[in-house]
């Protein structure tokens, strides 16, 4: 009886978890759109490639940074004052070494894109990589104490800190560095709040026996998520040392776009689950249930969102972007097909973590790095649209893969999986097919504002309309997944 009552409460939490995690981070994520299509006006594309070519290394460093350690900590169902001292040593002790690594390496980053400016980017942006090592350990004792209503207000308050900050600078015409002073004031408040949310403060320490411990699971996660950057970061590195940064910036902020999702719904459900799943990873049947719900909730809310991005593509770049950005309009109805699988791939990056196997993330990882890299290089030459077609398509089939073996983790079948996004899936090709037909019907004589109004309009109808008919319980379960119920 205690057992069942422990994994409702866990399921309780969760939803809590996901409510607060997902609305702040859908409002922050608003909040960062609204800061982009001001900072698109005020900056040029040169601009947004610049700092997307310092980020490729900046977010390397972090990936390295962490050592998989946080995602151990919160792994573990026993963990000591020890293992969080010790982790918490390391994290210091990294962070000097990246910022020696980045601050020394700058000069060649920048002789290798071309852009001199690269240097004294990069050396004033690592500085983030301090603060990291003083928030650590604190984010790591909020996760898993499941405070996400905490983690969200902060991380909403510091894209305020953003906005304010980049605007106000690229408003007084201080071009790319708007961008890095933003960012490093973002990081700043985000880890004066995340601090100051625990009670306890961790000092440092050392245990060899509780590293081993930790890094015995971490080292597998570092190593998936390395070959995870380097799948995602590789385009940009390709796109800024061959295409230019003009060409990079259409790139860089279409997927940020797509990356709207992945990171603040599904990437948000992902850090919420995490722990959740972990609890119950040796208690299968009610892990299976927890598993078909989040799936159920998680299409429900992406699959039209990424559908309804690709149709009113053209609308949306030409309202909150201007002309200069025309090329980015293929380019995110291409990439939302990215933002889909990213979505899928997190449902499968719980399983493997929660479960204790992120050797086969890794694996997976690994085998689509080498496929892409040889593939981008050849086709590179043929364009941008070549280029994001190419990882679409390439990203899709590995999901696949990602998504059987998992599957096979918890004791389910693809067919079970597949019943679980039978609704959603209608549901989005009948939206898809209204909006379509609206086009062929000339809508695109209206204003282009009235036209993006109007289609949304019309494609939430439809959609919320096709899943009541198809199963009334569909928004039940969202409600559910979300926190809602009671």
């Amino acid at each position: 009886m205690a057992k069942n009552t422990s994994v409702s409460d866990i399921r309780e939490k969760s939803a809590r978890g996901i409510k607060w995690q997902v609305s702040t981070e859908i409002l922050a994520r608003l909040l960062q759109l609204l800061i982009t299509f001001a900072l698109a006006r005020l900056l040029t594309p040169d601009d947004f490639g610049l700092i997307g070519m310092a980020l490729i290394f900046t977010q390397l460093a972090f990936v390295l940074f962490d050592l998989g350690l946080s995602s151990a900590l919160i792994q573990k169902k026993d963990m000591e004052p020890d293992h969080a001292q010790t982790a918490q040593t390391v994290f210091a002790m990294n962070a000097l070494f990246f910022y020696l690594i980045v601050f020394f390496s700058a000069p060649y980053i920048a002789l290798f894109f071309h852009q001199p400016k690269l240097t004294a980017i990069l050396r004033l942006l690592a500085i983030v990589f301090f603060l990291f090592a003083i928030r650590a350990i604190a984010n790591v004792q909020l996760t898993r104490a499941m405070r996400f209503k905490t983690i969200g207000l902060i991380r909403l308050v510091s894209v305020l800190i953003y906005g304010a900050l980049a605007v106000t600078l690229a408003w007084q015409k201080f071009g790319v560095w708007s961008f890095v002073l933003g960012i490093v004031g973002q990081e700043l408040i985000l880890t004066v709040l995340t601090v100051a949310s625990v009670k306890t403060f961790v000092r440092p320490g050392w245990n060899p026996q509780k590293l081993k411990e930790l890094t015995s699971f971490g080292g597998q996660v570092l190593g998936s998520r390395i070959m995870g950057y380097l799948n995602i970061n590789l385009p940009n590195a390709i796109i800024g040392r061959f295409m230019g940064s003009a060409v990079l910036g259409y790139y860089s902020v279409g997927y940020q776009l797509v990356d709207f999702p992945v990171q603040r719904i599904s990437k948000n459900i992902l850090r919420v689950m995490f722990p959740a799943f972990s609890k119950i990873q040796d208690k299968l049947p009610q892990y299976q249930q927890l598993y078909k719900d989040t799936v159920s909730g998680l299409t429900l809310a992406v699959f039209p969102i990424f559908a309804g991005m690709a149709l009113v593509a053209p609308e949306f770049v030409t309202i909150f972007y201007g002309p200069k950005w025309k090329p980015l309009i293929t380019v995110l109805e291409i990439l939302t097909v990215v933002g889909l699988a990213r979505s899928i791939w997190v449902t499968t990056s719980v399983v493997f973590l929660s479960k204790g196997k992120p050797k086969w993330e890794l694996l997976i990882n690994a085998i689509y790095f080498v496929i892409l890299s040889v593939v981008l290089y050849l086709i590179y030459t043929h364009g941008l649209i070549a280029v994001v077609t190419t990882i679409s398509l390439l990203l899709l089939f590995f999901v696949g893969i990602a998504l059987i073996v998992s599957l096979r983790l918890i004791q389910l079948r693809l067919t079970d999986w597949l019943s679980l996004i039978k609704t959603p899936t209608f549901a989005t090709i009948a939206f898809s097919l209204v909006l379509i037909a609206l086009r062929f019907m000339g809508i695109n004589q209206l204003p282009a504002l009235f036209r993006l109004i109007l289609m949304i309009v019309i494609g939430v109808l439809v959609y919320v309309l096709t899943v009541y008919l198809l199963d009334r319980r569909a928004f039940q379960k969202f409600k559910m997944m979300a926190g809602k119920s009671s």
